[in-house]
C-alpha cells in the first residue's frame, strides 16, 4: 500500500463528459487534463508533459481487497498476479514490436486498486494499449496458472513477515482495522487460499476487469488527437458488463478502534528509534466533509512555524510528520516522530498530551488560514506534476464526480467551528494505535518494556494468579500483567476497571495487611459502609487480592473513581478446582459509547 503525505497527493478534477468526448480542465497552462469516456464506459485521463522523453500509461482497476467477501480474501491479488505475468511473457516475446528492452512493466494491488504501469516510446502506445487488452481485460486463466500464482502470494507474505518495516506496518493495521484487517491487506490471507478456485476467480475477474470499471492515465510525450484515436480503436469492442460500478457507495462499515493499542517491532537494523501513531480518518467517499478537513488538518500540523514543530525540534527531534492517507472508504491519519533517544518516551508523551490539547491551542482562526495557504501552494504544485492524472484515479469515487472539482474551494470554505468538531470527534474522542519500532541494543539499554510495551485491549482477559493462603502477587509473569494492565489504563482514560478476587474455601478466612487496612481507611466508601469490616482488622483473601491490586493501580497514577472490585470464595471438587479458584480477573469497560462509523456519517447533516 503506498503511504504518501496529504499536501503532496490532494487532486482536482472536472469531469463533465458524455460517450466518445473529450473534456477539459478550465485551467490555463501545464496542468490542464484531459478525459475521454468511450461508448462501453471506460475513461483515460490524459496529460501531456512538455520535454518529456517517453510516455507513461497506467491503468487502474478499481477493486482491491476491500472488494472481497470474508471468504475470498486475497483473490483479487492473485487474479493481478497471473495478469501481470501473462504482461511479462508478451513482452519477453517481443509482442508488437514491445520488449523487456524498449517498454518498462510493473504491477501492484492496493486495498482499493488494482494498477498496471507501462512507460514506452510515443511510437509504441499503440501496442501497449492493444497489450492490455489482450493479457488483461481478454486474458484466460488456467489452473496451471491459480495454482503458481497463489504458492508466489503466500511466499511472499512469508518473506514479508522477515521485513521489519512490512511487519511494522502490519501490526499498526491490525490493530487500527481489527476484525477489517484483510480488507486493508490486499496479499490476503494464507488460510483462505483453499476457497480460491479457478471458477470463483473467474467470476471475480468477470465482474471487476471490465473496461466500465477501469481508468487509463496517460502522461508525457504524446499527441492528444492522434491518442483518443488510438484509445477508441483498442478498447470500444470491449463489452460493458452488466456490473454497474456506479452503484457502489460503500463496500463495508470498518469498525472504529475502541482503545488505545500499542505495538512494538525490534530489529537490529533499526539505527534510530521511530514512533508511529494513527488515527482512523473518515475516506474521501465515506465522509466527504470530514476528508476536507482532514486534508486540511495535516498541512496546517505540518507548518514548520507552528508551535508543535518548534518545541518538537527544540527536543532534539530528527522528523515530526503528519500523513492523511484518504482511500475512499477509509482513512489514516499516521504521525511519525523520530524524538531524541535520551528522551524517547517522554518526547511520546509530550506529543500525545499536545495532540490531545489541539482545540485549545493550534485549532484558531489564525492556524486555519495558515494550513489553508500551505494546502493550496502544495495542491498547486500536484496539478504541475506528471503524477496529477493517477492522483485524480486513486480518488475517483463514482458516486459523486464533483468532489475533485470542488476540492480546494471546499479546504478553503472549512470554518473554525467546523475543524473544532473535527478534531473532538477524530482525534480527542477517538482511539489511536501507537507503535515503535526499535533495536533490541536500544530496546533493553533504555528499558523500553518498563515504560513503553506492546499491548491492547486483551489485557481484559489477563487472569493474576496465587499460592494457597498467600494474597501477594508472585512470580515474572503475574508482574508483567501488572506492569502491562497499568500501562493499558494510563493510556486509556475513559476506561475504567473491575478487579475481582477470588478464593477456595479450602485457604485461611483471615488475611492480615496493615498497609492495606491504613488505605481501605483513607476511602470515604469504606469508612461509611464497612466500618466493622475495618475495625477487625483483617478481610478474606479473595478481596484483599482485589484490594491490593486495586491499591497497586491507585498508588500508580489510575484515580479511584475508576477502579472497583468484587470478592467470591469458590468451593473446589478437586485439587485442579482449588488451584483454578486462587485468583483475580478483571473487567474492563468504557465511559462512552462507541457508534459505528457507518451510524456516524451516513445521514449526517452538513454543518451539525
Amino acid at each position: 500500500m503506498r503511504s504518501i503525505q496529504i499536501i503532496i497527493c490532494s487532486v482536482v478534477f472536472s469531469l463533465t463528459i458524455t460517450s466518445s468526448t473529450l473534456a477539459q480542465i478550465p485551467d490555463a497552462g501545464s496542468s490542464d487534463a484531459l478525459f475521454i469516456r468511450i461508448i462501453n464506459g471506460m475513461n483515460a485521463v490524459l496529460k501531456t508533459t512538455p520535454g518529456a522523453s517517453a510516455t507513461e500509461l497506467e491503468l487502474y482497476i478499481k477493486t482491491g481487497s476491500v472488494y472481497e467477501n470474508d471468504s475470498l480474501s486475497g483473490i483479487n491479488n492473485i487474479i493481478n498476479q497471473m495478469l501481470g505475468k501473462k504482461v511479462e511473457a508478451a513482452l519477453q516475446k517481443g509482442t508488437g514490436g514491445l520488449s523487456v528492452s524498449n517498454t518498462s512493466f510493473s504491477t501492484y494491488s492496493t486495498s482499493e486498486h488494482t494498477v498496471f504501469h507501462f512507460t514506452c516510446s510515443e511510437a509504441n502506445i499503440p501496442a501497449c494499449l492493444t497489450l492490455i487488452r489482450n493479457n488483461v481485460f481478454s486474458a484466460a486463466i488456467t489452473k496451471e496458472e491459480l495454482d503458481s500464482a497463489v504458492a508466489a502470494t503466500t511466499r511472499q507474505i512469508e518473506t514479508n513477515r522477515s521485513d521489519y518495516k512490512k511487519l511494522f506496518d502490519e501490526k499498526l493495521l491490525r490493530e487500527i482495522f481489527r476484525q477489517d484487517y484483510d480488507k486493508m491487506n490486499p496479499l490476503g490471507n494464507p488460510a483462505k487460499f483453499k476457497n480460491i478456485n479457478l471458477r470463483t476467480v473467474n467470476i471475480f475477474f468477470h465482474r471487476y476487469y471490465v473496461p466500465n470499471n477501469s481508468i487509463l492515465t496517460i502522461t508525457g510525450k504524446f499527441d492528444i488527437d492522434t491518442f483518443r484515436d488510438q484509445f477508441n480503436t483498442a478498447f470500444n469492442t470491449l463489452p460493458k458488463s452488466e456490473f454497474d460500478p456506479e452503484t457502489i457507495t460503500k463496500i463495508i462499515d470498518f469498525r472504529p478502534m475502541v482503545y488505545n493499542n500499542q505495538v512494538i517491532v525490534t530489529d537490529n537494523a533499526v539505527s534510530v528509534p521511530e514512533f508511529q501513531i494513527c488515527w482512523q480518518f473518515p475516506g474521501t467517499n465515506s465522509y466527504q466533509e470530514g476528508s476536507y478537513y482532514g486534508y486540511l488538518l495535516s498541512a496546517m500540523l505540518n507548518d514548520k512555524n507552528n508551535y508543535l514543530n518548534v518545541i518538537a525540534a527544540k527536543m532534539g527531534c530528527r522528523k515530526l510528520s503528519f500523513q492523511y492517507e484518504a482511500n475512499e472508504f477509509n482513512g489514516i491519519l499516521r504521525v511519525i516522530l523520530l524524538p531524541d533517544k535520551n528522551l524517547l518516551v517522554p518526547t511520546y508523551h509530550w506529543l500525545i498530551t499536545q495532540i490531545g490539547n489541539l482545540n485549545q491551542t493550534l485549532i484558531n482562526e489564525s492556524m486555519i488560514n495558515a494550513g489553508k495557504v500551505i494546502f493550496k501552494q502544495e495542491y498547486s504544485k500536484l496539478r504541475s506534476s506528471k503524477e496529477y492524472p493517477s492522483w485524480i484515479v486513486k480518488n475517483w469515487p463514482y458516486s459523486d464526480n464533483t468532489y475533485f472539482t470542488t476540492l480546494l474551494d471546499s479546504v478553503m470554505g472549512t470554518s473554525e467551528n467546523g475543524m473544532q468538531r473535527f478534531v473532538a470527534e477524530y482525534l480527542m474522542e477517538n482511539a489511536h494505535v501507537s507503535g515503535l519500532l526499535i533495536s533490541e541494543a536500544d530496546r533493553t539499554a533504555l528499558n523500553i518494556d518498563s515504560l513503553f510495551t506492546e499491548v491492547n485491549d486483551s489485557v481484559g482477559d489477563y487472569i493474576f494468579t496465587y499460592r494457597p493462603n498467600i494474597t501477594d502477587l508472585e512470580g515474572a509473569d503475574n508482574q508483567i500483567k501488572l506492569r502491562n494492565l497499568l500501562q493499558w489504563l494510563k493510556a486509556n482514560l475513559d476506561v475504567s476497571i473491575k478487579v475481582n478476587g477470588f478464593s477456595d474455601v479450602s485457604e485461611f478466612n483471615k488475611a492480615y495487611d496493615d498497609t492495606l487496612m491504613r488505605y481501605i481507611d483513607s476511602i470515604p466508601t469504606f469508612r461509611k459502609t464497612m466500618p466493622d469490616l475495618i475495625a477487625k482488622g483483617y478481610l478474606r483473601p479473595e478481596m484483599m487480592r482485589s484490594l491490593k491490586l486495586i491499591k497497586y493501580l491507585n498508588d500508580n497514577g489510575i484515580e479511584q473513581d475508576r477502579l472497583s472490585g468484587t470478592s467470591m470464595p469458590l468451593h473446589s471438587s478437586n485439587k485442579k478446582e482449588e488451584e483454578d479458584n486462587m485468583k483475580c480477573t478483571i473487567i474492563l469497560s468504557k465511559a462512552r459509547k462507541m457508534v459505528s462509523l457507518h451510524e456516524y456519517h451516513y445521514g449526517k447533516k452538513s454543518g451539525n
